[in-house]
C-alpha cells in the first residue's frame, strides 16, 4: 500500500542525502592546505574522495539490513550520529593516518544514514511517482555541491580546513534533530518475515540487475570527475581557485536543467527509456571531451562543455536508474537499497581512484575511463530494458 510524502519529509531526505556531496565536495579546495599541514602530496589526501566513497559502501551494506529490521528511523538517525562524530574528530586529526581513519569512519556513518532515503521513497511509491520523487530530491540536493566548494574555499580562507569538518559535524547533528522530530515511527520487520531479502536475492532478480549496473558506472563517471577535477582544472588548465569554485557551479546548473527536463518527461514516458536518453547524452560529453583534447588541448572552455554535459546527464540517470531497480522490489526495499548503494559506491570508488593515480600528467585516462564507464551503463541498461520486454510480451502470450 503506497502513502503519500510530506513536502517536509521530502526536504529531509534530500538533506540527508546532501551530506555526501557537501562531505566531499566542500573540502576540494582545501586538500592543498591539507597536504601541506600533513607534509604529504596532495594525491595521498586526494585519494581520501574514493575512501569516503568504499567507507559509504561498507555503511549501505550495514544500514540497509538494518534499515529493514529495526525501520528507516532507527537507521537513518543512528548512520547522521555516526557520521557526525567522525566530521567532529576529523577537524583534530594530526596526521595522515589518523585522516584516512576516520574519513572513513564518517563516510560508515553517512551510508548508514543515507540508504533510508530510497528505501523510505520505495515504502511510499514506485515507477513513475517513484522516480519523480527521486528527481525532486536530487533537484534539493544540488544546493550541496554547487555551494559545497565555495563555502569551503571561504571557510579555509578564513580560518583554516578543521572548521570545515566541524562545520560538517554541527549540520549532521541539525539534521538528526530535525529527522527525530518529521521522520515516521520506526516499523521494524517482524520475526521470520519472508518477505526480507538477501543480497544474493537482490542481485538473481535478472529484471532489475541490468539497472544496477547502469547505477554503479554512471555514477563512477561523476566519481572520476570529482576526483580528479582539481588537477584538470587548477593543475592542467591553471584555474584559480575561485574559477574552480564557479565551473563547479556550471556543472550544477546543467544538472539543475537536466533534472527538470526529466521530470516534465517523466509525465509521459517510463524511467527506464528515459535512463537510456540520459545515458546517450552522457556518452555525447565523453565524446565531445576527447574532441577537446585532440584538437584544442589547452582551451578550458571546450574542455567544461564536455564535463557539463557528462554532469548533467546525472539530472536524469541517477533518479530513473534508482527508480527502475528498486520497481522490483516491494519487500526489503532496504537490503535492495543498501546493494545498489553499495555496488555503486564499491565501483566509483575503486575505478576513481584507479583513474587518479594514472592521471599525472594527461586528461587522457580521466576521460576514456569516463567514456567507458558510461558505455558500459548505455549497453546494460538497452540489454535489460529489451530482456524486460520480451518477458513482458511472453508472458502476455501465455496469458
Amino acid at each position: 500500500m503506497q502513502h503519500s510524502i510530506s513536502k517536509q519529509l521530502v526536504v529531509f531526505l534530500a538533506a540527508v542525502f546532501a551530506m555526501t556531496p557537501y562531505a566531499i565536495d566542500s573540502y576540494l579546495p582545501a586538500i592543498p592546505s591539507i597536504a601541506e599541514s600533513f607534509g604529504v602530496k596532495t594525491s595521498m589526501v586526494a585519494v581520501t574522495v574514493s575512501m569516503y566513497v568504499f567507507g559509504m559502501a561498507v555503511g549501505q551494506l550495514i544500514g540497509g539490513p538494518l534499515s529493514d529490521k529495526r525501520g528507516r528511523k532507527f537507521a537513518i538517525i543512528t548512520g547522521l550520529s555516526v557520521f557526525a562524530l567522525g566530521s567532529l574528530i576529523l577537524a583534530f586529526s594530526d596526521s595522515l593516518e589518523y585522516f584516512w581513519f576516520w574519513r572513513v569512519f564518517q563516510s560508515v556513518g553517512g551510508g548508514i544514514a543515507v540508504v533510508g532515503v530510497p528505501a523510505t521513497i520505495r515504502d511510499n511509491a514506485d515507477g513513475r511517482e517513484a522516480a519523480k520523487l527521486f528527481s525532486l530530491i536530487m533537484l534539493i540536493m544540488m544546493i550541496a555541491p554547487s555551494i559545497a566548494p565555495s563555502v569551503g574555499a571561504f571557510i579555509n580562507a578564513i580560518s583554516s580546513w578543521h572548521w570545515i569538518f566541524i562545520s560538517s559535524g554541527v549540520i549532521a547533528i541539525v539534521v538528526s534533530i530535525w529527522g527525530a522530530a518529521v521522520l515516521p515511527a520506526n516499523k521494524p520487520s517482524k520475526a521470520g518475515d519472508k518477505s526480507s531479502l538477501t543480497f544474493l536475492q537482490v542481485l538473481q532478480n535478472r529484471k532489475a540487475r541490468g539497472y544496477l549496473i547502469a547505477q554503479a558506472f554512471s555514477y563512477t563517471v561523476l566519481m572520476v570527475f570529482i576526483t580528479n577535477a582539481p588537477f584538470a582544472y587548477i593543475d592542467h588548465f591553471q584555474a584559480s581557485e575561485k574559477l574552480f569554485s564557479g565551473l563547479f557551479i556550471v556543472n550544477i546548473v546543467g544538472l539543475v536543467i537536466a533534472n527538470r527536463v526529466n521530470s516534465y518527461l517523466l509525465n509521459k514516458h517510463d524511467p527506464e527509456s528515459l535512463l537510456a536518453r540520459f545515458l546517450s547524452l552522457q556518452i555525447l560529453g565523453g565524446l565531445v571531451l576527447i574532441a577537446s583534447i585532440v584538437l584544442a588541448p589547452n582551451n578550458i572552455w571546450f574542455a567544461v562543455v564536455g564535463f557539463v554535459l557528462c554532469m548533467a546527464a546525472h539530472g536524469g540517470t541517477m533518479s530513473n536508474a534508482s527508480a527502475s531497480f528498486l520497481k522490483h522490489f516491494k519487500h526489503g526495499a532496504g537490503t535492495a537499497s543498501a546493494l545498489l548503494g553499495a555496488v555503486q559506491f564499491f565501483t566509483g570508488a575503486i575505478i576513481s581512484a584507479i583513474s587518479a593515480l594514472l592521471t599525472e600528467h594527461s586528461l587522457w585516462p580521466m576521460v576514456l575511463i569516463m567514456l567507458a564507464s558510461t558505455t558500459t551503463a548505455l549497453i546494460s541498461t538497452i540489454k535489460t530494458n529489451q530482456n524486460n520486454l520480451n518477458m513482458f510480451k511472453a508472458t502476455e502470450v501465455e496469458c
